[in-house]
């Protein structure tokens, strides 16, 4: 879907739903055009222009070698974990066990 676009005249009459329509949809943008000027102006909310600006930096400090080195990526699930690890379900199933075969014991009675 194309963006609309509107005349300086038009988009002053309805300036108010526009900005609700910038402000409520992330990344919406309004032209805004004027006779006779080969330009245009885009209205756009604040949270989308910061985005990307913060991205049009990175990419820039990429370009320019400056950029922060990346953390050490860790899947999910391949922790390490430190010191002995005991079964933390090991008492439950030695309780189980232990009606488990107290059950059997009064069947077979």
């Amino acid at each position: 879907m194309a963006p609309p676009i509107f005349t300086i005249s038009t988009a002053r009459q309805k300036f108010f739903d526009l900005f609700e329509a910038v402000t409520a949809h992330r990344g919406r943008k309004i032209f805004i055009t004027s006779r006779g000027a080969a330009s245009r102006a885009v209205l756009v909310g604040e949270d989308y222009l910061s985005g990307l600006e913060d991205a049009a930096k990175k990419l820039r400090d990429i370009q320019s070698g400056n950029a922060r080195p990346a953390s050490d990526f860790k899947l999910v699930g391949s922790g390490h974990i430190p010191g002995e690890v005991t079964d933390p379900l090991a008492d439950t199933r030695a309780e189980q066990r232990a009606l488990w075969d107290k059950k059997l014991a009064s069947l077979g009675k």
